[in-house]
């Protein structure tokens, strides 16, 4: 039997003329079903065209779930989702746990609002909300039908429950899992996250021991295949000074019986925690650790001023003591605080390959918990005010030497030890850096890939002066200079007026794409990018671009202005005669897109405090 006479190459009669040909084979049709994973609504559309397509497609539909829960009704063209039925989070659930899908689904994400009333009013019965368990006994039935779920992530702001636990617990191949813990303070049970050997990531979010005391140990002690734990703290507590957290707790199992976790990937959000190093040493091994990202951990940046004012220095203080013997090699760095300490351990981080100085900062939601000016004042470093001024500008004085000596200490770092290596690199905007630094930076580190710095420029001419070095970069984002004083109004407003040029010059073609006119086909930079080869996005400050492949224009210069007709020196008649020499010109298209078309390259990505 040939393969044209194989069922499982020939199709049948009911799939034929779908794809717009008479026969493709079902080895082709599922080929090309598999690049539709992210379309649900190609996948729906197919599902209803054909038996055949609906069994080909109907595993790629319900591959990954999302249900989202909203606080209230939502309208869509004036009518009410779920209009006639149940909201679409509710359809979801009973989908799941009343039809044939649910050993389809691989990945099962729960978020939103739930909107349970009242938690507090069952706290004080000493009771667990109606609402709440009756949503974790659906999720739990809903559970223990998706015997092939691969992760699953509880992003809603209600609290699990431990039958929940359990029927995770059950899942034989479970390896991600993500935890939200709720934000409320009314008091809650303590539960024990049972043992899930299977479990390799784990991602903890919004976590407080005053309002949610549930205990990791077991879990930790039964994870040996753990490699990627992610825990992020409830920022209310660094807000308002209160250490409650002891990381020792999380790993008191592993500490007594002295069973290491061989972790790959570790980050750390929002801890406000007494130094325990010395005991995790004996639960965690360090120097398998290859990525690591901490933000809003360490206290604030290494400033002359914040130091004696903000009310968390003492024990941000005794994070920067180094304790570990071993010293871990990362590859992977995601800081949000510059201190001079972290240079040190740059000088020594050999086989760094991404560098990640995060500029964004955690901002206290209220100003309660802020040191008051009077305390401030009272600092042996601040001088005292004076009427003219003065006191301003000694202070931006100070700021901006502090802050250019811990910018040569991390370029010293950078340059001399990481540079061979480096891939991705992140700088600070507060550290303008001029063509001297950039051109010894690159040549430090020819291999980068994408590259974020606060770059000194007004024009498109360092787009042929140093970035062709990198003959691997393909993302680069300049960032606008947030440096204080004169010098950096300065610098700030010759980027401002940079950038605005952006938008006054000609633009040679305008395309509108689905969100409406925003693309746009910049004429500026298309001869200045034809000598970066591999370049695809640039960014200038808050706006982006997409450069695209290299053509060819033809372009008209004229030759000669005029020349007169010999009728008379007094006629002053003058006949034009203009002469234009025809030149070819190799350009690149670049057109201007939104940000989040570059939410996934890593230089936008990864300068943030979300948890990734």
């Amino acid at each position: 039997m040939t393969f044209r006479g194989s069922h499982l190459y020939v199709n049948g009669p009911e799939i034929q003329h779908v794809f717009g040909v008479t026969s493709l084979p079902l080895t082709t049709v599922a080929h090309i079903i598999s690049y539709l994973d992210d379309d649900v609504t190609s996948l729906s559309r197919l599902c209803r065209t054909s038996a055949s397509l609906y069994y080909m497609t109907l595993p790629h539909l319900w591959k990954s779930v999302t249900l989202t829960s909203h606080p209230s009704i939502r309208y869509k063209d004036g009518e009410p989702e779920g209009s006639g039925g149940a909201s679409p989070f509710s359809m979801g659930l009973n989908a799941l746990v009343t039809t044939k899908v649910a050993p389809l689904v691989r990945n099962l994400i729960l978020q939103g609002d739930f909107g349970w009333m009242e938690p507090h009013e069952y706290s004080r019965a000493g009771r667990v909300s109606e609402t709440g368990m009756v949503l974790n006994i659906a999720i739990c039935a809903a559970l223990d039908r998706c015997p092939q779920l691969e992760s699953f992530r509880w992003d809603l702001n209600t609290r699990i429950q431990p039958n929940v636990y359990s029927s995770l617990a059950r899942l034989p191949k479970l390896r991600e899992l993500w935890l939200r813990f709720p934000s409320s303070r009314a008091p809650h049970p303590i539960t024990v996250i049972p043992p899930m050997p299977t479990i390799e990531t784990l991602y903890i979010t919004h976590f407080d021991p005053l309002c949610n005391p549930d205990d990791l140990s077991t879990f930790f002690f039964h994870a040996e295949k753990l490699r990627t734990l992610q825990m992020h703290f409830s920022p209310r507590m660094r807000d308002a000074g209160e250490a409650s957290v002891i990381v020792a707790q999380f790993f008191r199992k592993n500490i007594i019986e002295k069973k290491k976790l061989f972790l790959k990937r570790v980050g750390m959000y929002n801890l406000f925690a007494q130094m325990d190093v010395n005991d995790c040493l004996h639960a965690v091994d360090t120097g398998l650790c290859d990525d690591f990202t901490a933000l809003n951990c360490f206290g604030p940046d290494e400033s002359p001023f914040k130091s004696s004012s903000n009310a968390t220095w003492f024990l941000d203080k005794t994070w920067l003591i180094p304790s570990d013997k071993v010293l871990p090699k990362p590859k992977v760095l995601r800081l949000d605080q510059l201190h001079k300490r972290h240079t040190h351990d740059l000088a020594r981080a050999s086989g760094l390959e991404r560098l990640y100085l995060v500029n964004a900062r955690h901002v206290p939601r209220n100003s309660g918990h802020a040191v008051t000016p009077s305390s401030r004042d009272q600092s042996p470093l601040i001088a005292p005010a004076t009427c003219n001024g003065g006191t301003d500008a000694a202070a931006n004085s100070i700021r901006n030497t502090t802050s250019i000596h811990l910018r040569d200490l991390y370029m010293d770092s950078i340059c001399d030890v990481c540079g061979p290596t480096l891939k991705h690199l992140i700088l600070p905007a507060r550290w303008p850096l001029s063509q001297e630094m950039i051109v010894r930076l690159i040549r430090s580190a020819p291999n980068l890939t994408q590259l974020s710095a606060p770059i000194i420029c007004s024009g498109f001419d360092f787009f042929r002066l140093v970035v062709p070095f990198l003959t691997h970069l393909w993302a680069l984002r300049i960032l606008a200079p947030a440096t204080e004083g004169l010098e950096g109004e300065r610098l700030a407003c010759e980027f401002r007026q940079f950038v605005d040029q952006l938008d006054e010059e000609s633009f040679e073609e305008c395309q509108v794409g689905e969100n409406g006119p925003f693309r746009i086909t910049h004429s500026g930079m298309e001869k200045a990018a034809v000598d970066v080869p591999h370049i695809r996005y640039v960014g200038f400050g808050d706006k982006v671009f997409e450069i695209g492949q290299v053509y060819e224009d033809v372009v008209k210069t004229p030759v000669a202005l005029s020349s007169r007709d010999g009728s008379g020196g007094d006629s002053g008649i003058v006949d034009d005669h203009v002469e234009y020499s025809q030149e070819v010109v190799r350009k690149r298209r670049v057109t201007r897109i939104p940000e989040s078309d570059v939410a996934h390259v890593e230089i936008w990505k990864m300068d943030s405090l979300d948890v990734i």
